[in-house]
């Protein structure tokens, strides 16, 4: 068996940074305030996604259909805290980064390990950031 090539990613500019880090910032908002609009709204149309409990999903309103119930009901009174790490530019305008989430900041800051963790991608369209996969 050979040994797989090194990898080397191009550096990411600083405010696509900023912007990406806004993104998942807008998710954890709108996680917390119970508004599935402003949760999907980085969705890309073509985006796969695999929620907590393994459903996969595609597009934003399939996001929407499946968490307006969650956070109407038993998600209610949950809160989120998220934090990115890892980003990196696989290629010009494709990023890919870890989310570590817990239930509270709190949690974070006092060292517990993340509740959840996931996978996004996101790509830049017309100079916009999307979430085209997420697990």
């Amino acid at each position: 068996m050979s040994t797989p090539a090194s990898f080397s990613h191009t550096p990411l500019d600083a405010a696509d940074e900023v912007a990406i880090h806004g993104i998942v910032t807008d998710i954890e908002q709108a996680f917390n305030d119970n508004d599935p609009e402003s949760l999907v709204r980085h969705i890309a149309p073509d985006a796969l996604i695999v929620n907590p409990l393994g459903s996969v999903m595609h597009g934003p309103e399939e996001v929407r259909a499946s968490t307006r119930p969650l956070l109407e009901g038993p998600l209610r009174n949950a809160t989120a805290h998220y934090r990115l790490s890892d980003l990196a530019q696989l290629a010009s305008g494709v990023v890919v980064a870890h989310k570590s989430a817990w239930s509270s900041r709190q949690a974070a800051d006092s060292g517990e390990p993340p509740e959840m963790n996931a996978l996004y991608v996101f790509v830049k369209r017309g100079g916009e950031w999307w979430i085209v996969r997420r697990q």
